[in-house]
């Protein structure tokens, strides 16, 4: 699955979805800053042909605008990576093996649902097993159900709704639920399993985001604490309010440049705000 950030103005909400799609872990720090990099360049070519068009094609300042670019792609460069940063130290480990805890919840993953090996069907030689169907796919933790039949597909999500305490992330692989050629899901599969998530997803906060052949359970996540939220605004507040501040000073132009760092100033406020109530998605 790729995800592309789209836009300088969407950054909360693309890094809400960050932890969905590519979970922090998935990054390290050289990652984080070659995305503040493509980030600012992108809002940076934006800022500057727009600054461009303001100014007036017959006569358009090309230098002062080539300027606001670069101090707009500087300030959204400064915001994604002080995030990317202050998120990768939180959902740190040190002295842990990220390979190794991976693999700890592959395993756990596949003992909470061994059960269900003894009530998959017979197929012959083919049975449905934890070993095969339980994996990692592109950092995701997914969980296939092809071979398993309509009760037992119900059987194993009520089983992942009881072991929701130790459980975080899930792709549960159903099938369209259409068809029935070789290799196919059983259709039954998918209703089975969303008729039992619409019972209690809710209630194991698990929010259930649905594809066309997949059910991802992305975990509703927890609201930062008080000292939390203070930590993270006192990290923020300054280098994203300060960016803010500048770029809004050269948007602005000339004659207006205090109005445009008191815009700037107010809206960096706001972002460091929303950015510091982001929720743990991470269990």
């Amino acid at each position: 699955m790729n995800y592309v950030t789209q836009s300088f103005s969407t950054s909360s909400h693309s890094f809400e979805q960050a932890h969905s799609p590519l979970r922090m872990g998935d990054l390290n720090y050289r990652d984080a800053a070659w995305l503040g990099i493509v980030v600012g360049s992108m809002v940076a070519v934006m800022a500057t042909f727009i600054a461009i068009f303001l100014s007036g094609l017959d006569s358009p300042e090309v230098m002062s605008s080539l300027r606001s670019g670069l101090v707009a792609g500087l300030a959204a460069a400064v915001v994604v990576t002080t995030f990317a940063y202050f998120r990768l130290r939180e959902t740190s480990r040190p002295g842990r093996d990220l390979g190794v805890i991976r693999e700890q919840e592959v395993t756990r993953v596949r003992a909470i649902l061994a059960i269900i090996e003894e009530r998959a069907p017979d197929s012959g030689g083919d049975n449905w097993t934890v070993e095969e169907q339980v994996r990692r796919d592109r950092g995701v933790l997914v969980v296939d159900l092809h071979g398993l039949d309509a009760p037992s597909a119900a059987a194993l999500a009520d089983r992942l709704l009881e072991r929701r305490s130790d459980l975080g992330r899930l792709k549960l692989v159903t099938g369209k639920g259409e068809g029935t050629h070789p290799g196919s899901a059983d259709p039954g599969i998918r209703p089975a399993v969303l008729q039992r998530l619409k019972v209690g997803a809710q209630n194991a906060e698990w929010q259930v985001i649905q594809k066309s052949s997949s059910v991802t359970l992305r975990p509703m996540g927890r609201a930062p604490t008080t000292k939390q939220w203070l930590g993270r605004f006192a990290v923020f507040v300054v280098p994203m309010t300060g960016a803010m501040t500048l770029a809004f000073r050269d948007l602005a132009g000339t004659g207006m440049e205090e109005q445009g760092m008191t815009f700037g100033a107010a809206a960096g406020l706001l972002m460091t705000v929303l950015l510091s109530g982001y929720r743990d998605r991470s269990a």
